[in-house]
Parts: structure tokens; sequence; C-alpha cells
């Protein structure tokens, strides 16, 4: 049985996971910022009449507040890349909570499910020949054909991932992901992003599951590194690149489902072109406006298996909606924001 002492840590998490700050949700609560900040700090408990309006203005049920699940910080990439793009620190925050949130539903979720076990591997960029090197032996191990990947989203959710479509609430994200064993790794997505753009950043969260368990200041150059040539092997696609024009990128992104832009840099990483006729052709996608909205859309890849796992316990284990959210102890309407009744997929562990 779980301990039932209240954790701090929860209601905090819970506050910035809506993007309030102590402040706001004090004011909320009826009550004074430094009662609100001594119940964080674990110094204070919080009172009975405090208990009932957190309920009502959080969605959580009382439950939740007394579990004793681990905090994680977020994904390291932020650490060395992500800090720098000046996202307010109240957009971190909130992120972090959400993705706390997420994975202690998803444990708790994964307790009656079984689900793919997890063939992530694990290689180091600096023992390899660089990260292109990596991204040709995770191809090589996961036996994929050459030439383009069908379908990211589904190759990662095979391989034991789960994939979750986020609004970050920023531009300057597009991803993260966080891997807390024993629990599969989840990879969030920006559900804002076209379709070419979302496999990309799939493809670069995967580089940091298998290269940067340790994290390093070069890491999200060389998660590029590895999306790139995961995505378009030169092997395979450097015969297309030796002379381009936008006509023939366009060409090219359909088939490779990439965008021009990330075509034009592996045609110039590779030697394909030179650099100033790379130059060029940016300026040619600017003066056509493809440079903020490039032509051909490249479908979504929709993710299904925390979809899976939900109509699971709907259909074979016989869980009503509200069982589940008793479960997860949130109310209804919270848990709607991660389940969409309107898909109905089982894809499940062989």
């Amino acid at each position: 049985m779980e301990a039932r002492t209240f954790n701090p840590e929860l209601l905090a998490i819970v506050r910035k996971s809506k993007g309030m700050t102590q402040e706001d949700f004090a004011d909320r609560l009826s009550m004074k910022q430094s009662h609100l900040s001594k119940i964080e700090a674990g110094l204070l408990s919080p009172p009975e009449e405090m208990m009932e309006r957190l309920l009502e203005v959080t969605g959580y049920q009382k439950e939740f507040f007394f579990r004793n699940d681990q905090v994680f910080g977020i994904s390291a990439a932020i650490i060395y890349h992500r800090m720098r793009q000046s996202i307010p620190v109240k957009v971190l925050d909130r992120i972090e909570a959400e993705v706390n949130i997420y994975r202690m539903h998803i444990e708790r979720l994964l307790r009656s499910v079984d689900v793919n076990e997890c063939t992530i591997p694990s290689y180091d960029p600096d023992e390899s020949e660089g990260p292109a090197s990596v991204a040709a032996a995770v191809r090589a191990l996961w036996m994929l054909p050459s030439g383009p990947v069908k379908n990211m989203v589904r190759l990662v959710e095979n391989a034991g991932g789960i994939v979750i479509p986020y609004d970050f609430g920023t531009k300057k994200m597009d991803g993260l992901s966080q891997w807390v064993p024993p629990l599969p790794p989840v990879f969030f997505i920006s559900k804002t992003i076209p379709g070419d753009r979302w496999r990309f950043s799939l493809a670069h969260e995967l580089g940091h599951m298998v290269m940067h368990r340790i994290p390093k200041p070069e890491m999200e150059r060389e998660a590029n590194q590895f999306a790139a040539e995961f995505l378009m092997p030169t092997r395979d696609i450097a015969p297309a690149l030796r002379s381009v024009t936008l006509d023939k990128l366009a060409e090219l992104k359909i088939y490779w489902k990439v965008s021009m832009q990330s075509l034009i840099l592996k045609a110039k990483d590779i030697g394909g072109i030179a650099e100033r006729t790379a130059y060029y052709l940016y300026a040619q996608m600017s003066k056509a406006g493809y440079r903020a909205e490039e032509p051909i859309d490249i479908p979504l890849e929709q993710p299904t298996m925390f979809q899976d796992i939900i109509e699971l316990y709907l259909n074979k284990l016989s869980y009503s909606v509200t069982d589940i959210c008793n479960m997860l102890a949130v109310h209804e309407k919270e848990f709607g924001m991660l389940y969409d009744p309107n898909k109905r997929h089982l894809r499940l562990a062989n």
C-alpha cells in the first residue's frame, strides 16, 4: 500500500502543469502565497479546506497528492540547447511538469499491460565513426531496407517507444524524449509542426536516446546528423543529390518524406552540391516563400501505442473510463486531454 503522506512535489508539479506561478495558484486556492510556499517546501501540511479547493481547481483526485511517485528533470537536451533558445522558465516548468504526469500515468497503465520490449540500442558516437555511422548501425540492427523510412512513428513504437503528440506552447521546441527505466522511452513531438518536420524531430529524439544517455555540449548537432542519415542514408540518396533544382527537391521530398531544406543541407554535407549552390537554392526558396512554408504536405504519422493501451483497458480488461480515471487519480475532464475516444486501435506486444 502506498504511503498516505502528502507529497508536496506533486502539488508543485500540478501547479506548474497548469502554467501557474505560486502567486496565481495561491489566489485560486484562496490562500496566502507564503502559506502555499511552505506547503510546497514540505514545511507545512495542507489544511483540509485547502485540499477541497485544490481538487476543484486542478481536476485531480485527492489520492494523487498522496502518492510517492518520483519527479524527474526534463530531457538532458534542454541543458545544452533549448535553454539557449530563450524559452521562458514558466513554459519549461509547465513542460517538465506535464512530462512527469504523463510518465506517472504510463507507469500505472503498464502495470496490467505488456508492450513490446524496448530494442532501442545504445551507441557512443565517439567510439564509432560519428553519428552517421551510428544511424547506419541502428538501421542495420532493425533490418531496415534501403531507401526512406516508410513510417517513423510505427518504427519507434515497434521498437518499444511511446510517441505522444504534444503542444509545447512555444515554436522553439519541436520535441523532447525521456527514458526512465524500467519504463519504455517516451517521445513528445509537437502536434503543430508539418509532417516532414515531425519525422525529422522524432528521428532527432531517437538519436538522443541511442547516443546521449550521458549529455554533452555537442549532442544537438550529433542528433541532427543522426536524423539526417537515418532518414536519408547517404549511400541511397547520394546519386539523386548530385544536381538539384527546386522542382527536383519537391519530387525528392515526396519520396523521402523530408523537407526540401533538409535535402539541400544533406546535398551540401555529402558534397553533392557546392556551398554556393546551397545558398542559391535557399535564396530561391526564400523568394518563393518556401522557407516559411514549403510546398507539398507530408501527412502526419499518427501514434497508436498510447491509445492501444487505453483501448485494452476498456475492451479486454473491462475498465470503464471512470475506472481508469480512478487509477490515475484524475477527473474525466483532465483525462480527456490524453484520451481520444474516436481512435480505435489495438496493436499490442506479440
